[in-house]
């Protein structure tokens, strides 16, 4: 439990039906309403003398005249807002939206983003009408009439040297840390990745003296680990941290219906996480997340690039690079142009141009395509594994998106990001002792046995799966399923499911929708069930 009353918390993400929503029709003078007058959902943490709220979270407040809506100054929380004519709905759930009434007319140029890129840009959904809130967003509507203001703050350069950047990334998240583990004092899950942030998060907490209860890394290999594995082992090992290992395999179109659904109909990724997901919600942890910790200190593989094209002022030509790079991942040898070429082959123009709006936004800061990346894709669909992956556990903690440490974070200088090794420096110099541990890059999968049965009862769960998930009835969902695409197994799966559930939305296909993840959310084990191994501690 929280060791004050710094700490609030509102898990929501498996209510199903039951999660949180609120939906008023004004006409004629009256306004009906329906759902839950107020509402805190997600985490919150506030610190003392700062009026700057911690967390992701969004509220909401009816008081018979006046609806108000708010979400956490970065937006990260995904809080939907619904407006047409007289109406107005607010919730978490796209879903209950929808079951409520809400005009589930789609928005194509919003999908042929989606299709081209893999996230929704701004504050796009699938649907026309439904929009979410932006960072610091707020809601205000009054007798029939609503208004959304809001918007992330301008990035500014800032003037620092390489060494004050590397003592930045030091004891800004110490600080950060610290507070946490003073307010909190309930049992601690650290998921630990082979990568940079989550090892960061770990080894601070080894240097204040308090470890996570346990460490957490997933796969799907059973007791043959792959690098992800190996690394987060690794340094388990030599902090002394009790390491769970979350390996069972996995059913594949399970997975994949579950993330579609916990995701709202947002994202194309996260079904490798589910059973993170299952480990974590209902319990009492709270779950320290990473997220930021990447794009905040590195520029990806791409960004130099960007760089050019953003002096230029081609933000088309970035937002083409963007597509070209998700569609390259996506797609069979042999296919151009990813999903859109498939899904929207007529709206590329249109798309393209969408994307190059919300990056030009970005043209003032020090490196635009960070910005963007940052407020878009890490807002608009990484987010999710902090708000709906993890938000089932008693609480989530983001270190890197404490406002002072996205604020240093995105004014740095590009010559100073530029060559990919700040984070690396920044950890290497405060824990000197723990150098010589590789990143997952320097770790080998193991080899997986060429037969393996799961490979058939995975198969045939599949076919099951689509058939319930499906419209049509089932023999057409398993259809869809074997039906041969352009774009890889998985992506195609996910992305054909997409299609047809946004497609085919009305409120009955909402409620049977939420039906369904709540029939394949109690099928699943949970908690300690979830568990394959468990190393040192």
């Amino acid at each position: 439990m929280p060791g004050s009353t710094l700490v609030e918390s509102n898990p929501w993400i498996d209510a199903g039906a039951a999660a949180p929503y609120l939906f008023l029709d004004h006409q004629r003078g009256e306004t009906r309403v329906a759902g839950t007058s107020s509402a805190l959902v997600g985490h919150r943490m506030r610190v003392p003398g700062d009026a700057r709220p911690r967390g992701l979270w969004g509220e909401w407040t009816w008081d018979g005249d006046r609806l108000t809506a708010r979400v956490d100054p970065l937006g990260y929380f995904t809080l939907f807002v619904y407006q047409k004519g007289g109406q107005v709905g607010v919730s978490p759930s796209i879903f209950q939206l929808l079951a409520a009434g809400a005009d589930a007319e789609v928005d194509p140029v919003a999908l042929a983003v989606f299709h081209r890129v893999g996230f929704f840009v701004g504050g796009d959904t699938p649907f026309k009408h439904i929009k979410v809130l932006p960072p610091d967003g707020r809601l205000d509507w009054q007798a029939g009439r609503g208004a959304i203001s809001g918007g992330p703050a301008a990035p500014k350069s800032l003037e620092v040297s390489r060494e004050q950047a590397v003592e930045g990334f030091i004891e800004l998240p110490r600080a950060v840390i610290r507070r946490f583990l003073q307010d909190w004092d309930g049992p601690i899950a650290l998921p630990l990745s082979g990568g940079r942030d989550s090892r960061h998060i770990l080894l601070e907490m080894a240097h204040q003296g308090r470890l996570p209860d346990t460490c957490v890394t997933f796969h799907h290999g059973g007791r043959v680990l792959n690098a992800e594995v190996q690394a987060a082992r690794a340094v388990a090992e030599r902090v002394g941290v009790r390491h769970s290992i979350l390996g069972h395999p996995r059913y594949r179109m399970r997975d994949a219906v579950r993330a579609l659904l916990m995701t709202q109909l947002c994202a194309d990724e996260h079904a490798q996480m589910m059973p993170m997901h299952d480990f974590l919600s209902g319990s009492d942890y709270a779950a320290v997340d990473g997220i930021g910790g990447d794009i905040l200190t590195n520029p990806d593989d791409w960004a130099a690039g960007f760089m050019e094209r953003a002096r230029r002022g081609d933000y088309e030509g970035i937002a083409r690079g963007m597509a070209e790079g998700h569609g390259g991942v996506i797609s069979r040898e042999g296919h151009r142009g990813g999903a859109g070429s498939w899904l929207s082959p007529d709206l590329d123009d249109a798309a393209i141009a969408r994307i190059a709006e919300e990056v030009r936004a970005y043209d003032a800061a020090p490196d635009p395509y960070q910005a963007f990346w940052f407020y878009h894709r890490t807002r608009r669909e990484i987010s999710f594994v902090s708000t709906a992956v993890m938000g089932g556990a008693a609480m989530v903690f983001c270190p890197y998106l404490d406002p002072d440490f996205v604020e240093f974070g995105l004014s740095l200088p590009w010559s100073v990001t530029c060559d990919q090794k700040l984070h690396d420096d920044a950890i290497f110099r405060a824990y000197p002792a723990f150098k010589d541990i590789p990143f997952a890059s320097g770790f080998r999968n193991q080899p997986l046995p060429r037969l393996r049965v799961h490979r058939l009862t995975n198969t045939l769960d599949s076919l099951r799966i689509a058939a319930l998930a499906g419209q049509g009835g089932a023999l057409a969902g398993m259809q869809a399923a074997l039906a041969r695409t352009p774009l890889k197994r998985a992506p195609s799966d996910v992305l054909r499911m997409h299609r047809d559930m946004v497609s085919g939305m009305d409120a009955a296909e909402a409620r049977r929708l939420m039906a369904l993840e709540a029939r394949l959310r109690q099928a699943a084990p949970k908690g300690k069930d979830v568990v394959s191994e468990i190393h040192g501690g």
